[in-house]
């Protein structure tokens, strides 16, 4: 039987009518307590979170390889699913397919779960929170889950991480090997807008184009060594810079 968290505050008056517990962590300020002992109560495997496709990876990579954010393993993580928080749950987020991945509680790592997308409001796993913006980016935009990278004064700033593919043919056999990359998009005033490249960022904060410039010609090497962490810094330099 799947069980919903709507039914947790019946659940909790009916539990109180019979014992004498001190329900501290009811408030509002201890969600996360109150459905973590949920889940535990009623056991994490009658869940509505525990739905969805099996996961098949028949992947043969070179050099510890692999289709994932991070790792190949999981992570401790929490989601919002079908309108309803989970935490402490294993996850790891397939940036190739862009798929969230559940391993349900007490499986193997062999046993794991695509959750359905349109089900997922928001995930965070490596103290990173992504949300799915499919339904909500323009048509033109690359849909799917974006970290939500910094809430600025006046704007959010969005990363999409994924990976491409190509085949490697060597003398034991035909392996994949994986390309990460990086598209970045910023919400500002009211609307969504890329910003791959200098132009696109100076065309929004044009009042900024000296600092952004500025910014661009002291910070060559990180651009091209590491342009993810070049535009995380941009966006806080900017950031700074708005009244």
């Amino acid at each position: 039987m799947i069980y919903s968290k709507i039914s947790i505050r019946i659940f909790l008056i009916l539990l109180c009518s019979f014992s004498n517990f001190n329900i501290l962590f009811a408030q509002k300020k201890d969600n996360e307590l109150v459905y973590n002992w949920f889940d535990k109560t009623i056991g994490k495997e009658n869940l509505a979170v525990n739905n969805g496709k099996l996961e098949i990876n028949y992947d043969r990579t070179l050099n510890n390889q692999n289709r994932y954010l991070t790792s190949n393993n999981y992570t401790i993580g929490s989601l919002n699913y079908d309108n309803q928080d989970y935490f402490n749950v294993n996850l790891k987020y397939d940036i190739f397919k862009d798929e969230l991945i559940l391993r349900p509680d007490g499986e193997s790592d062999y046993i794991s779960i695509n959750l359905i997308k349109e089900r997922i409001k928001n995930f965070k796993i490596y103290d990173r929170n992504f949300i799915n913006l499919d339904n909500i980016l323009p048509s033109n935009f690359l849909g799917g889950y974006y970290e939500e990278n910094l809430l600025g004064k006046s704007f959010v700033f969005y990363v999409k991480h994924y990976k491409q593919n190509r085949e490697l043919v060597n003398d034991n056999g035909v392996f994949v090997e994986y390309f990460y990359e990086n598209k970045y998009i910023i919400f500002y005033k009211n609307k969504f807008n890329t910003i791959n490249n200098k132009s696109e960022i100076v065309k929004l904060f044009p009042n900024q184009k000296t600092n952004i410039n500025d910014f661009y010609n002291l910070n060559k090497y990180l651009k091209k060594e590491n342009q993810l962490k070049f535009m995380e810094n941009l966006m806080k330099y900017i950031n700074k810079l708005i009244p």
